[in-house]
């Protein structure tokens, strides 16, 4: 028999094979049940059972009275009282959906908003969340919803892509309660925009209305978070009569220096300066935008007004080195700096001793040094200039062994062990100086960031990382830089420790961002569809002028951003429009800007970069022939190629070639080899090797050498294994020694 069908197990409860006990407790029970039998005959006989009419009249009392209610109320729709009596006595028997639809009956009725936001909680409970949701986007059109509830739909609304409608809300709900959540909320909405500038001037007309405290604590937050264009459009928003104060003034040429309108910004400041006068931080920064633009009279105009504690740190050298490059005489520099009274800068010795150098009195600059000795800059910037002006006037060697003293001694103050720094960074004096500049690195920020700069000027990068992965400190500023060279020398160890330090700082360098870190640490390995990927997403939204020119700079100058752009050929990247709008600037950043676009987009850059090839074609020139090849194919780029080389000197053609065959895809490679043989005859290989190899492109090294090994002797081709192996390339190598003579692929 199965185990599905098995006997049962005999009850051990039938009272038939029951012991003792069982069978007194049936006894018992027979017992009761006969007493129960006998009580029965005395009680009276059942009533009828009642007709079917009156079966209501057996419901619970509550029930009925519901039922009673319900109808009065139907009978009086417009009587606010009776509804009111149904939702207390359906809360009381706990008929949720009845209640909930009394409740939303009553808010019709009243507009009063508690009912429908306890019918709201109600449709919740019960997982209605689409009734749920209708009650929420009613409260809040009623303008009732709390600053929770407000917040609550605005999450809805942006998770359903909806950010106008989450910005209208939050703004709504921020002129009845304008709380910091609520600004802070509606910001973020506003930057979820196509055009953020029409949902934030509204956004700072209204606070400047009800809450002028919050407008300025918001602009705070999106200076220090890199969105000055959120913080300017904030401020345009702004009544007219606000606008024109000169503070406020300030504050939106601060705004659009940063946000990349330094023009603007110095238009601004220069009309306040001759109607309102500038207030206390406008001229340091309308110097600043005047040099950045290449206006040095006023430049010096304006700085020969300032109080000396107005005058930033590096403004001294920045004043000197504008006027040597706009004169490059002695007597114009010395005619520009004589507005500037160095006497003035008696309380800061270092900036006075630049600007008497500067002005041709040598004695006065002799003077103010000795002084900034005494009393060391507090600034790197500041030591800086005093280490210049010293050795402009011969006496930087005695002040280096001063100072040296001073460090070999017992707990040297930070100042010292700063510019002894500085005077020590000449190349002949840097090894000596490291080790005891490492005796106190660790003793702070300043000597830290001492020790560091020394560190890295010897190439000594391995140490530099392992000092900030061990906990070594340096400034913000020091810390950025240490990163933005890591990234350019493709070192990712020190741009790891140096991202780590800085992730770790108190605070980022003003116009930082926790993503231009990430992104920076990514660019020091090679480029990848990845990274480029998100080089570009940072390069689409930062809003910071300086983030974008950092960013571009280390893409362009990547030898495998063609390779990793034709990866990602075929997508139209938000980023290209800006970098086409802002390729035409004059400047390092724009030049590096246009190169970049002449990958991404060469049909793009093709029209901008003849124009500049045709002024200055050494330059632009194979940056033209690039695109043209990526851009129209073989035939348009070698011939663009051929028609550029009869303009250039034998360098430049050299040079161009040179980059050409560097970053051309490899399929276009024999016909320029071909161009590069009829220009510059036998011997351009090896020279264009020695290029690649003091520009560490490996991977065009390899390629170069492997095409000089299908035309080369046995002995040749011996060598040329050799040197695959030294790169790493062992397959490479060894197929040449079998006599393979396919090139790279």
């Amino acid at each position: 028999m199965s185990a599905t069908t098995a006997l049962p197990e005999p009850d051990s409860h039938d009272p038939l094979r029951a012991g003792p006990e069982a069978r007194r407790f049936g006894l018992a029970l027979g017992a009761a049940t006969l007493a129960a039998l006998a009580a029965a005959t005395l009680l009276p006989p059942p009533a009828a059972p009642p007709p079917a009419r009156s079966i209501d009249i057996l419901r619970p009392a509550e029930d009925r009275l519901a039922a009673s209610l319900e109808r009065l109320a139907a009978a009086n729709p417009a009587d606010a009282d009776s509804l009111r009596r149904l939702v207390h006595q359906l809360r009381a028997s706990h008929r949720p959906l009845q209640l909930a639809i009394a409740l939303e009956r009553l808010h019709g009725l009243t507009g009063e908003p508690e009912p429908l936001r306890e019918a709201m909680q109600l449709r919740a409970e019960l997982g209605d969340a689409a009734a749920a949701r209708a009650a929420l986007d009613r409260l809040s059109a009623t303008g009732a919803a709390t600053e929770q509830e407000a917040l609550r739909l605005a999450a809805l609304r942006i998770e359903a892509g909806d950010a106008a409608g989450a910005f209208a809300g939050l703004l709504a709900a921020t002129s009845r309660t304008p709380t910091p959540e609520l600004a802070l909320r509606a910001m973020q909405a506003a930057a979820r925009l196509p055009d953020p500038s029409l949902a934030m001037r509204p956004l700072g007309g209204l606070l400047a209305e009800v809450a002028p405290d919050l407008a300025e604590a918001l602009r705070r937050v999106l200076m220090g978070d890199g969105r000055p264009d959120l913080a300017l459009y904030l401020l345009e928003g702004l009544p007219p009569e606000d606008q024109s104060r000169p503070a406020t003034g300030l504050l939106l040429a601060q705004a659009e220096a940063r946000a990349g309108w330094a023009g603007a910004a110095l238009t601004r400041l220069m009309a306040l300066r001759a109607t309102e006068g500038l207030p206390p931080g406008g001229g340091a920064l309308l110097v600043e935008l005047a040099l950045r633009e290449g206006q040095v009279e006023e430049a010096f105009a304006v700085a020969a007004l300032l109080p000396p504690d107005a005058w930033p740190a590096d403004l001294p050298m920045r004043l000197h080195e504008a006027a040597r490059a706009q004169t490059r005489d002695a007597g114009g520099q010395s005619g520009l700096f004589r507005q500037i009274d160095p006497q003035r800068l008696a309380a800061r010795p270092d900036a006075a001793a630049v600007v008497a150098l500067a002005r041709g009195d040598r004695v006065a600059a002799r003077r103010f040094a000795q002084a900034a000795l005494e009393q060391p800059p507090d600034s790197v910037e500041g030591a800086r200039g005093v280490a210049a002006v010293l050795r402009e006037l011969g006496q930087d060697q005695a002040a280096h062994d001063r100072l040296r003293r001073v460090v070999q001694g017992e707990n040297p103050d930070p100042g010292s062990i700063r510019l002894f720094a500085e005077l020590a960074a000449l190349p002949e004096r840097r090894a000596a100086a490291l080790p005891l500049l490492e005796r106190w690195r660790g003793q702070g920020p300043v000597a830290g960031e001492a020790w560091l700069r020394l560190a890295l000027a010897e190439g000594r990068l391995a140490d530099a990382a392992m000092f900030l992965r061990g906990g070594g400190t340096a400034s913000p500023t020091a810390l950025a830089g240490t990163l933005s060279m890591a990234a350019q020398q493709r070192d990712p160890a020190l741009a790891e420790a140096a991202a780590a330090a800085l992730r770790a700082a108190p605070a980022l360098p003003e116009g930082w961002t926790t993503e231009e870190v990430a992104v920076a640490a990514a660019l020091s390995r090679p480029l990848n569809p990845t990274t480029l990927s998100a080089a570009l997403n940072l390069l689409a939204w930062a809003a910071e002028a300086a983030a974008r020119d950092r960013v571009v700079l280390l893409l362009a100058s990547a030898p495998e951003a063609g390779a990793a752009a034709a990866q990602l050929s075929g997508i139209q990247h938000p980023a290209i429009p800006r970098l086409k709008r802002e390729a035409g600037a004059s400047g390092e950043a724009g030049t590096a800007r246009l190169a970049l676009l002449a990958v991404l987009a060469p049909e793009e850059a093709t029209p901008l970069l003849a124009a500049r090839a045709e002024s200055e074609p050494a330059r632009f020139g194979a940056a033209l022939v690039l695109a043209r090849l990526r851009a129209e194919g073989m035939g348009a780029g070698v011939e663009g190629l051929r028609g550029l080389l009869p303009r250039l000197s034998r360098p430049q053609q050299e040079q161009v070639l040179f980059l050409s065959l560097a970053s051309a895809p490899q399929a276009m490679q024999p016909a320029l080899r071909g161009v590069a043989e009829e220009t510059l005859g036998a011997g351009w290989r090896r020279r264009y090797e020695s290029v690649l190899t003091r520009q560490g492109r490996r991977a065009e090294l390899i390629a170069a050498l492997r095409a000089r090994a299908a035309l080369a002797d046995l002995a040749e081709r011996e060598e040329i294994a050799l040197r695959l192996d030294q790169l790493g390339d062992a397959a490479g190598a060894a197929a040449i020694r079998r006599g393979e003579d396919e090139e790279a692929p």
